[in-house]
């Protein structure tokens, strides 16, 4: 014969009665021994929380709360071969492949195919207006110097493409070199300084 003692979750029989316990996350009255351990993942694995609970008012352990595995970072590579276009320019452009073009005054300037074809340029000179170099439109990478003085702004811009101007910083005052520009030929743009 079932007896019902505090409860629909006390239920227990009249000739082996067990006993009755709280259920910490119900608060109700439930049969002890029908009682588990509430578990949750924290840190690297499932931790007992220490409460005891009713299997009806458990909840699953969830994952979430673990601590995630980070790989280890990888393996230092042994001489190395930085790239050459990037770490090219490390002194004033004076070698081959390099030239000095004065931009003095205030018209725009166009470059012929041969100055455009140079690693380095460096463009000197007082301006007397903001100033525009015409490149060819042909695919090219090289350092822009700007050295000019003036308070003028020295731009650069693809031959017949009138929608954009590349402004050019001023060289870095210690170093005196300027960024690496590309002319993919539809477009300029600065990819390192």
């Amino acid at each position: 014969m079932q007896v019902n003692n505090h409860g629909k979750y006390t239920k227990m029989s009249k000739r082996y009665p067990r006993g009755i316990a709280r259920c910490d996350y119900s608060g109700l009255m439930v049969r002890q021994a029908s009682m588990k351990r509430q578990y949750e993942y924290r840190g690297t694995g499932l931790v007992w929380t220490g409460f005891m609970v009713n299997p009806k008012f458990s909840d699953v352990p969830n994952p979430q709360n673990l601590t995630p595995l980070i790989k280890a970072d990888p393996v230092p590579i042994v001489n190395t071969r930085p790239d050459n276009i990037i770490d090219a320019q490390t002194t004033l452009p004076t070698s081959t492949g390099a030239i000095t073009i004065d931009v003095s005054g205030s018209q725009n300037v166009t470059l012929t195919e041969s100055q455009f074809d140079n690693g380095s340029i460096t463009f000197t000179g007082v301006l007397g207006a903001n100033i525009i170099i015409i490149l060819p439109a042909n695919y090219n990478q090289f350092y822009a110097n700007n050295l000019t003085t003036g308070g003028f702004t020295l731009g650069m811009q693809i031959f017949n493409n009138n929608d954009f101007v590349l402004n050019i910083p001023p060289a870095s005052p210690t170093t005196l070199l300027g960024p690496l520009v590309v002319n993919t030929s539809l477009g300029l743009q600065i990819v390192y300084f």
